[in-house]
């Protein structure tokens, strides 16, 4: 079973990677798989909601932070664990070694933000959870990830996001009471999930 899975898996890196290769995509894919193409933005959109939203949002962004360092941190533990070779080993910098590639760390990382933030603001996974789904393809596409690599990975982001929605919630509840002083009948509380 194991070596089928293990030859599906092949089978799907070389179609994304090879078959299914255009132009357009040999542009757009390594710039989405680029993290650092979007940090000036993200870095922009964090300022104006710490600056300028309601606490409940500022709150939410600093958690969200914190789910996605919390993911990135334990999908580095999974990929020690299961050692799993990338399909290509880029030889950029001979200096440092190549990470494993079981789970992808960024389709962890993006499935985690895209649960946590959908979790909390619902009309968001309209837009977050497509991008996900578009940086985990473009693992496959540049060659550093195979399908179940991705797959993996956004399996244990929604997870990890899942977990951190309902911690936040639970928290923001628990604030509130102590805030307030009123009980915990839930139909005092404010709406903090979808």
């Amino acid at each position: 079973m194991l070596e089928r899975l293990r030859e599906w898996d092949e089978v799907g890196f070389h179609l994304i990677n090879g078959s299914l290769r255009n132009p357009i995509f040999d542009l757009l894919m390594p710039f989405v798989s680029n993290k650092w193409n979007f940090a000036v933005p993200v870095a922009v959109l964090l300022i104006y909601v710490l600056l300028f939203r309601p606490k409940r949002d500022r709150i939410i962004v600093v958690s969200a932070i914190a789910v996605i360092l919390l993911t990135d941190g334990t999908s580095h533990i999974l990929k020690d664990l299961f050692q799993r070779p990338r399909p290509f080993h880029p030889l950029r910098d001979t200096t440092h070694l190549v990470s494993f590639s079981f789970p992808s760390n960024h389709a962890s990382n993006m499935f985690a933000l895209a649960t946590f933030l959908s979790y909390n603001y619902s009309r968001s996974g309209l837009f977050c959870f497509p991008l996900a789904a578009l940086v985990g393809y473009s693992r496959i596409y540049v060659g550093s990830h195979y399908p179940f690599d991705v797959l993996g990975g956004a399996l244990w982001g929604v997870l990890i996001g899942l977990l951190g929605a309902a911690a936040v919630q639970r928290l923001m509840r628990s604030a509130w009471v102590q805030h307030t002083g009123k009980s915990r009948d839930k139909k005092d509380h404010p709406a903090c999930g979808p």
